[in-house]
């Protein structure tokens, strides 16, 4: 729960300003509740009085304004009332035709929230579920000390930190989060025995593990209905001393980046081989190199070439999969070998093909 009398600042709301309009494209006003706008992607708009805002607090809901001046101050767009633990704190304000904003106030309130709460945590640790995400954001963006909490923190929680632990990423598909999802997926967690996790905008969970779970977490998240339910992919970290967990959500994020490029439920950094030093390369090296040697094939010749892998360059299995004769495989290989210049039988041929192929896919 907020203070009661938790007030938005100047230098947060125009955070808050800056960052939707960032992510939304559109001009952006934070108002107070007295109707006086303290933040705006238009500086001129600061200190104005904003007639709308008035409404909104009086209605407790969103209010649409369909033409410029239809009230004092106002211009077209939607006005947001912004309700932390149902107290209202202010309103915010996409500026635009009405009919192409409603899409975009989801995000706008969501960042808005994030970014408040983010604050609130800053200044003081409300609940288990504040300290939890406060615990997380420091060790892993702000690489804290363990040292800095004290011990009385991790007994609220019920947790033992041990000294060696990783970082998983939740990446949800799509951008769904609502209030009641947040809750299925903190009762999810918390049964199997994962205290320590945070939201991070827009769709996306960082947990903290314990090296001692890493087994059984890892037959969890590849066996559980709930997670495939959901309709997620996860990024394992490596192990780390609990210093450098900054460093296993850096490994954590790559992971998960091979599970979206694969459509996998989850990844994980440690069984990374070529992936890690391909990321380490300059995006345009990686896409020149791979539009050299198969920016020519058709999008049925790089699926052969993927299942041929897959199968471990052998005719037979590759034949068997895409349903063919070993004939016409063996045609198609020629073919590709025609455009590209490289043969998928050769060995050092191979291993270049394979590689563009990675270096697509990442």
């Amino acid at each position: 729960m907020i203070k009661e009398n938790f007030q938005i600042s100047h230098s947060l709301a125009q955070l808050i300003v800056d960052a939707a309009k960032e992510v939304i494209g559109k001009d952006i006003n934070f108002i107070h509740l007295d109707g006086t706008v303290i933040a705006s992607s238009d500086q001129d708009r600061i200190g104005t009085f904003h007639a709308a805002a008035l409404q909104v607090q009086e209605k407790g809901s969103v209010v649409e304004v369909l033409r410029n001046e239809a009230l004092k101050g106002e211009r077209k767009g939607i006005n947001y009332p912004v309700i932390i633990d149902q107290k209202m704190l202010g309103v915010i304000v996409i500026s635009g035709d009405p009919k192409e904003c409603k899409s975009l106030g989801f995000l706008l309130t969501k960042i808005t929230e994030v970014l408040i709460k983010e604050q609130v945590i800053k200044s003081v640790i409300h609940s288990v579920d504040e300290l939890r995400s406060s615990i997380v954001r420091m060790l892993i963006f702000e690489n804290e000390k363990v040292d800095a909490f004290k011990n009385e923190h991790f007994q609220q929680l019920q947790y033992e930190l041990e000294d060696r632990a990783f970082v998983a990423i939740i990446h949800l598909q799509g951008l769904n989060n609502t209030s009641s999802l947040d809750a299925k997926m903190k009762e999810i967690l918390l049964d199997q025995g994962i205290n320590l996790f945070t939201y991070i905008f827009p769709n996306q969970y960082a947990l903290i593990i314990n090296e001692s779970q890493y087994k059984i977490i890892l037959k969890i998240f590849e066996s559980n209905n709930s997670f495939k339910y959901m309709n997620c992919s996860i990024g394992i970290g490596s192990i780390c001393i609990l210093d450098e967990l900054s460093k296993s959500y850096k490994h954590a994020k790559l992971a998960l980046k091979y599970a979206l490029s694969k459509k996998v439920t989850v990844c994980i950094y440690e069984k990374l081989d070529l992936e890690m030093i391909i990321e380490n390369i300059d995006f345009h090296i990686r896409n020149d190199y791979a539009t050299k040697l198969i920016g020519v094939l058709s999008e049925e010749e790089i699926n052969l070439l993927h299942i041929y892998y897959d199968n471990n360059l052998s005719l037979k299995k590759t034949a068997e999969e895409l349903f063919i004769h070993k004939n016409t495989l063996q045609y198609r290989l020629d073919k590709i070998t025609q455009k590209t210049g490289e043969n998928p039988k050769d060995f050092h041929d191979t291993v270049k093909l394979y590689v563009a192929l990675k270096l697509q896919t990442l």
